[in-house]
C-alpha cells in the first residue's frame, strides 16, 4: 500500500493596519497536479465514449483573521469520463485542470468571506464545478462518494 501524499492548500486572508482593519492579502500554497490521482472505476467498452475515472483529495482551506478566522478540510471527488465524443481525457490533462481550478476556486471561495467551514467547502466545491465544466466535458465535482479510491492530502512544508 502506497502511503498517501499529504496535500493542503493553505490560503490566508490577513487584516492589515494598525487598528486591526484593512484589506485582504495574498494566498500561498498552490496545489500541484499530482494531488489529483485519477483511478479508473468503470472500464470503457468498445469504441464508443464511456468509462469513468475518479480522484479524491482533501484540501485544507484557511483564512487567518483577527475577527473571523475559518479553516475547512474539504473532501473533493472529481470524476471524468475516460473518453467523450470529442476524444479521450488524459490523466495529465485532468490533473492540470483540477489543480488550476482548485487554486482559483479556493481564492474565490475565501474572497466571499464565509462564516463557517461548511459554507467555505460548499462555495469551494461550487466554484470548482463551474471552473472545471468549461475545461473537462462531463466532469462531476462533489464530496467523496466513490468507495475504495486512494485519497490524497496536501500540507505545506
Amino acid at each position: 500500500m502506497r502511503p498517501g501524499l499529504v496535500l493542503t492548500v493553505l490560503l490566508a486572508w490577513m487584516l492589515v493596519g494598525s487598528l486591526g482593519s484593512g484589506c485582504a492579502a495574498g494566498a500561498a500554497g498552490r496545489i500541484p497536479p499530482a494531488a489529483f490521482q485519477f483511478h479508473e472505476v468503470v472500464s470503457r467498452q468498445g469504441r464508443a465514449a464511456g468509462g469513468w475515472k475518479v480522484a479524491q483529495t482533501t484540501i485544507t482551506l484557511t483564512r487567518v483573521s483577527q475577527t473571523q478566522p475559518v479553516q475547512a478540510q474539504c473532501d473533493v471527488e472529481i470524476g471524468v469520463p475516460l473518453k467523450t465524443r470529442k476524444g479521450g481525457i488524459a490523466d495529465v490533462m485532468a490533473q492540470e485542470a483540477a489543480a488550476m481550478a482548485a487554486d482559483e476556486a479556493a481564492r474565490l471561495a475565501l474572497s466571499q468571506r464565509p462564516a463557517t467551514s461548511a459554507e467555505l467547502c460548499f462555495l469551494f466545491l461550487e466554484h470548482m464545478r463551474t471552473l472545471l465544466e468549461s475545461r473537462l466535458p462531463g466532469v462531476r465535482v462533489r464530496r467523496f462518494i466513490e468507495p475504495g479510491i486512494p485519497r490524497t492530502k496536501f500540507a505545506p512544508e
